[in-house]
C-alpha cells in the first residue's frame, strides 16, 4: 500500500512537473518587412537567443514591404498579429496613441540607458515621458559616394566639403558629346527625399510645428530646395535623360551620387572592382556641421505582448553591440549605437564605412510622422521644377501646403 501510494505521489509530482515546464514555454511571434539579407540574419540570430533562453521559441514571419502594413495593424487591431515586429522609427507615436504597443519592459530596457547608448536620432521617436516603446535598426544616414578614378581624371583631389565646391567639381566631371548630348554626369541625387531634406535641414530651418503648421516655407529652406533642383536646370550636372543614377555610378557615366551607406554593399556586389570614395555630405559653408536627415525602422512590442520580458529580451538582442556590429558588418545598414561610431572591428573590416559612421554625428530624425506620404510630396515637388518647369518658390510654397494637408489627414485624424 506504501508503495501504491510512493508511485501514486511520484507520479502526480511528476504530472505537475511536466505542466509547469509546459508553462514555462513562450513563444514569441516575430514580424519583420522581407529581405533575404535580413531573414537570414534574424533567423540565426534567433537560433542563437533559443539557445541561451530553452524556455523561449521565436516564430519569424518576413512578409513583403508593399504588404506589410496591409497586413500589420488589422492584426494588432484583432489581437492575432505578432509580439515583437518593426515599424518605421516615424511610425511609433501614432501606434502608441493606437494603443497597440506596449512600453519595453525597464528591467530589461532602461529609459536613461538608451538616451545614454543610442544615437540620438534613433531614438527620438522611440521613448517618451520616460519611457521606451522601441529600440533601433535598419539606419541609414546620407552620404556621397564619388568616383575616384573620375576625380583624378579631371584633377580633383577630394571631395567637395561646401555646395559651392560640389557644382565646381561636378561642373569639371560633366561631358557631352558633339551634339551636346550628356555622356558623363557630374553629380546626382534622384530628387530623393532624404537628400533634399537634409540640405534644407542644414539651412536651420523647422519642418512642422506642433499642430501641423509648415515652418520651411522660407527664404533659407528655398535656397536649398532651389539649389538642389538647380542641379538639372541651372548648373548642368544631373541629366534625366541620362536614366537611373544607380546604373549611371555603376557604369562610370556619373561623379557622384548621394545615397544611404547600405548602397556600398550593392555596388561591390555588381562591380568589384568600381573605384568608390565616401565622404560626408557637402554643407553651405566651411565649418558648417554636415548635418544629414536619418532614416531607421525599431523594434516594437506589442500590447498583447505586455508583461512578456521575454519579448523586450528579445528585442535587446537584436539591438545589442554585438548584433549592431554583424548587422552591419553583413548588411551594410548602420548601427545605431554611439559605441560602435570608429568601432576598429568594422573599420578594419571595411575601411569606407569610417565616414558614414562619422555622419552619425551630424543626423537629425526625420522630420515628418507620415514618412510615407512625405517621400511622395517632396519628390513631386522637386519635379515639379525640374520637369515641369515651375518656380523653386512655387513648388516649396505647395510642399508646404501639402505637408499640412497630409499631417491633418493622415497625422492628426489619427490621434
Amino acid at each position: 500500500m506504501t508503495r501504491r501510494i510512493a508511485v501514486g505521489l511520484w507520479s502526480a509530482v511528476l504530472v505537475l512537473a511536466l505542466a509547469q515546464t509546459a508553462l514555462a514555454q513562450t513563444t514569441i511571434v516575430h514580424w519583420q518587412h522581407h529581405s533575404p539579407a535580413r531573414l537570414a540574419m534574424v533567423e540565426q540570430m534567433a537560433q542563437e537567443f533559443m539557445a541561451e533562453h530553452p524556455g523561449v521559441t521565436i516564430e519569424i514571419q518576413s512578409i513583403p514591404l508593399e504588404d506589410y502594413y496591409t497586413k500589420l495593424l488589422p492584426a494588432l487591431a484583432a489581437g492575432s498579429g505578432p509580439d515583437v515586429f518593426q515599424i518605421r522609427a516615424t511610425d511609433v507615436p501614432r501606434y502608441v496613441e493606437y494603443g497597440v504597443l506596449a512600453p519595453l519592459d525597464p528591467s530589461v530596457v532602461d529609459h536613461e540607458q538608451a538616451l545614454k547608448e543610442f544615437v540620438p536620432a534613433t531614438i527620438s521617436y522611440l521613448e517618451s515621458d520616460g519611457v521606451v516603446y522601441g529600440l533601433p535598426t535598419d539606419v541609414q544616414t546620407i552620404v556621397l559616394f564619388y568616383n575616384t578614378e573620375i576625380f583624378k581624371e579631371v584633377g580633383l583631389s577630394g571631395p567637395p566639403s561646401t555646395w559651392d565646391q560640389l557644382v565646381e567639381y561636378a561642373q569639371r566631371i560633366v561631358k557631352r558629346d558633339a551634339t551636346g548630348m550628356t555622356t558623363r554626369m557630374g553629380a546626382a541625387h534622384g530628387s530623393y527625399t532624404p537628400v533634399i531634406l537634409s540640405y534644407m535641414a542644414q539651412t536651420g530651418t523647422g519642418f512642422l510645428s506642433e499642430d501641423g503648421k509648415a515652418l520651411f516655407n522660407n527664404e533659407e529652406a528655398l535656397k536649398a530646395f532651389a539649389w538642389v533642383a538647380g542641379w538639372v536646370t541651372e548648373y548642368g550636372i544631373e541629366d534625366l535623360n541620362l536614366g537611373s543614377r544607380w546604373t549611371a555610378f555603376r557604369n562610370q557615366e556619373l561623379g557622384m551620387v548621394m545615397a544611404h551607406p547600405a548602397m556600398l554593399g550593392s555596388f561591390r556586389s555588381t562591380h568589384p572592382d568600381l573605384p568608390i570614395g565616401i565622404a560626408q555630405i557637402p554643407v553651405m559653408k566651411e565649418g558648417q556641421p554636415r548635418t544629414n536627415v536619418l532614416t531607421s525602422w525599431a523594434y516594437v512590442q506589442s500590447a498583447q505582448a505586455e508583461g512578456t520580458p521575454e519579448a523586450t529580451e528579445w528585442i535587446a538582442y537584436l539591438t545589442s553591440v554585438e548584433a549592431q556590429r554583424r548587422w552591419t558588418s553583413e548588411t551594410g545598414e548602420l548601427p545605431a549605437r554611439l559605441s560602435l561610431i570608429g568601432d576598429d572591428t568594422l573599420l578594419d573590416a571595411e575601411p569606407l564605412l569610417r565616414e558614414p559612421l562619422n555622419s552619425l554625428e551630424h543626423a537629425v530624425p526625420y522630420p515628418f510622422e507620415a514618412q510615407a506620404e512625405m517621400e511622395t510630396a517632396v519628390r513631386k515637388a522637386v519635379q515639379m521644377v525640374t520637369i515641369e518647369g515651375m518656380a523653386p518658390s512655387e513648388a516649396l510654397s505647395w510642399l508646404a501646403r501639402e505637408a499640412e494637408r497630409i499631417y491633418g489627414e493622415v497625422v492628426a485624424a489619427e490621434y
